[in-house]
């Protein structure tokens, strides 16, 4: 038989075991969520709250709503590098800041551009695939009122300890290689600044054309 201080100890233990397993299973709990699935589930409940408060948020609230998530789900400057392909490297310090700066506003505007509207859209999750070359494809199909479906191939790779996107598919083509074949013409015919000029007028326009 246990005296009282030998069970005042053991329950002591006993305590601390507990404390230590609820820590562990919230800790794996949080690390579930953060699979690449759970990056493409979060992002694409951002699209369809943006989609149904198009008329309340107008364009500047649909920017603010999708900024913190289109920020945490792509890898925007990983995206950025290689839309501009070779020309990345000859790129000053200060020039790769404004690059990313002004990809990552034409980015999240793009998204507040065109998801303006909802007519009973929603996206369901199809597949994830095994890490291939440390990259992961989830498969997410947006699914119109009318159960017309689209399927966007999100390949995601782990940047910094987190699963981000970068690059989408649709119809078998590449979106960051479409970007990049723009992106390096434009620098071949123009360079730097004109790059610069073409996506704040991207922006420009989506902020006119969709304004509040």
């Amino acid at each position: 038989m246990l005296k009282f201080k030998d069970m005042y100890t053991f329950r002591w233990m006993i305590s601390i075991i507990f404390c230590i397993f609820t820590m562990l299973s919230g800790s794996y709990g949080r690390a579930e969520q953060s699979g690449p699935s759970d990056v493409i589930s979060k992002f694409s409940s951002a699209l369809i709250d943006s989609m149904k408060r198009a008329r309340e948020l107008g364009y500047s609230g649909r920017y603010q709503l999708l900024d913190p998530t289109i920020k945490d789900s792509f890898a925007l400057s990983y995206m950025a590098g290689i839309s501009l392909g070779k020309y990345w490297k000859t790129l000053s310090e200060k020039d790769k800041h404004l690059l990313l700066e002004t990809y990552t506003a034409w980015t999240i505007a793009t998204y507040a551009g065109r998801f303006d509207d909802y007519s009973g859209e929603k996206f369901e999750l199809i597949s994830e695939s095994a890490p291939d070359r440390d990259t992961v494809t989830v498969i997410s199909s947006l699914i119109e009122s009318d159960n017309k479906k689209t399927d966007f191939y999100y390949k995601l790779r782990k940047i910094d300890g987190k699963w981000r996107i970068v690059d989408i598919q649709i119809s078998g083509v590449s979106q960051l290689a479409l970007t990049r074949s723009q992106f390096t013409s434009v620098m071949d015919r123009k360079g730097f600044s004109a790059l610069i000029s073409m996506l704040k007028e991207k922006i420009k326009n989506f902020s006119e054309t969709k304004a509040d």
